[in-house]
């Protein structure tokens, strides 16, 4: 390989390893049930809630016991068999191993690797939000034109709203409703449509 070939190659790697997700981003999981109610609302059974918060818990202890200061600075959502993952690590590698190790827990299927690098991975910047997650849900739930069953998080002004929707014009104004709740950069949305 000549010199150009090399700066090429290493300036389209670090572009990668810089991004949200690192390159492509996987497509949603595919809702394993659509449940609706009288009204013909998306909802989202307690039971799959919970089972939601336990995967969300067992792949943040499986990062931590892994290296519990390389991931100091992560979080993880849960949603339908997909895993998100946020906050940031110092070195790539430790981007591509949480990814990895995620992929390996039970169930889960897709991974949203959207974990930045930082020389501070615990800075506050890198937290969720969880007052304007708790805010962007419950007007969700308030909107009569938006059908489907959303969870939220926000770090650093960014919403990725994972969930359910009957459409994909439903997941759009899900979208829509959270870029528009004040003060935020851009919405990331895998929200899945039957």
């Amino acid at each position: 390989m000549n010199g150009n070939t090399v700066v090429l190659l290493s300036v389209l790697l670090l572009a990668a390893c810089a991004q949200p997700g690192g390159g492509p981003a996987p497509a949603a999981a595919p809702p394993s049930s659509l449940t609706m109610d009288a009204a013909g609302r998306v909802v989202r059974l307690r039971a799959e809630r919970n089972q939601d918060d336990a995967t969300a818990a067992a792949v943040l202890a499986r990062l931590r016991q892994s290296d519990a200061a390389a991931f100091k600075g992560v979080s993880v959502l849960a949603w339908d068999h997909a895993v998100l993952l946020t906050g940031a690590v110092i070195k790539p590698e430790q981007r591509r191993h949480a990814e990895q190790l995620a992929k390996t827990m039970d169930g889960v299927t897709v991974v949203f690797n959207d974990i930045g690098l930082d020389e501070n991975p615990g800075a506050a910047v890198f937290l969720p939000e969880t007052g304007r997650e708790q805010r962007i849900h419950a007007g969700l739930l308030g909107q009569d034109d938006i059908a489907g069953a959303y969870a939220v998080r926000v770090v650093n002004g960014v919403v990725t709203l994972l969930g359910t929707a009957r459409t994909a014009e439903d997941a759009a104004r899900a979208a829509g409703f959270a870029r528009d709740s004040g003060d935020i950069k851009w919405v990331v949305n895998h929200v899945a449509v039957p």
